[in-house]
């Protein structure tokens, strides 16, 4: 006589069980695991993203600008939460216009919030140096802003805070969650 192999039903609802009490323990580390690495991503985007407004200003000998983007991705917006575009201005009167031409289009960041002074472009000239236009003036400054996760915990470093020094050189800081 040959006995069954297999589980029995005790058997198999004790493992359910266990799995479902790991996975509610494991569950809030893994979606602050997503928080920190779309923060993270995000970055990294937003790092390259001036970094190739820069080497696009020192490249063509011109002035590259970053503007937000308009919810259509065609023109500069209103709104850095709805992407940036990176452009170069080859006549240098620093207005996007449509015979400008655009390097790169990015799209919106999914899970974080940026936090902009202001709506103003950020730019680059030939030297690489940021700049801001006012008017008719160009001017040589320093920019900083921030992002942070859309969900930010208390204690959790999900926040991150960009420095454009004069220069050009783009810097980030890491920071925790209020």
């Amino acid at each position: 006589m040959r006995r069954a192999a297999g589980f029995t039903l005790i058997e198999l609802m004790v493992t359910i069980g266990i799995a479902a009490i790991l996975l509610a323990l494991a569950l809030p580390s893994f979606t602050e695991s997503i928080r920190s690495n779309r923060v993270s991503t995000a970055t990294n985007q937003m790092l390259a993203t001036f970094n190739l407004a820069r080497a696009e200003a020192l490249r063509s000998k011109s002035q590259a600008w970053v503007c937000p983007s308009n919810p259509t991705r065609d023109d500069c917006g209103a709104e850095w939460k709805d992407g940036m575009l990176v452009w170069t201005d080859e006549n240098g009167d620093g207005n996007r216009n449509k015979t400008t031409e655009v390097k790169r289009v990015i799209e919106p960041l999914d899970g974080v919030t940026l936090s902009f002074p202001d709506t103003t472009p950020i730019g680059f000239d030939d030297r690489g140096r940021a700049i801001q236009k006012s008017g008719n003036t160009v001017t040589v400054r320093s920019f900083n802003f921030s992002m942070k996760a859309d969900t930010c915990k208390p204690g959790a470093y999900n926040v991150r805070s960009f420095d454009i020094n004069r220069i050009g050189r783009v810097s980030v800081t890491k920071g925790a969650c209020p």
